[in-house]
């Protein structure tokens, strides 16, 4: 298949999630949950997020401000990132 063949896909809207990190709870602690509670998780505050497309990492980042906005620096794509997404 050439790229002229799926140029088409290229406008096709897709869900973009950026992933900070995770943690579990049980039932019990998530509906205790309220407002000003903290809830860690397991990356540090200067270590990468997950740039998730369909269920799969594409891309490390790094968060960044832009004024008053939060972005994404783009550190680590493709297959190099979702191997060190585990």
């Amino acid at each position: 298949m050439n790229d002229r063949s799926i140029a088409f896909l290229q406008d096709i809207p897709v869900e973009v999630v950026v992933e900070l990190g995770r943690t579990r709870l049980t039932l019990r602690k998530l509906a205790a949950l309220d407002v000003d509670d903290v809830v860690e998780l397991d990356r540090g505050e200067n270590d990468p997020v997950d740039l998730v497309v369909g269920g799969r990492v594409i891309a490390r980042a790094m968060l960044v401000r832009s004024g008053e906005q939060l972005s994404l620096k783009i550190v680590d794509m493709g297959e190099t990132a979702e191997r060190n997404a585990g």
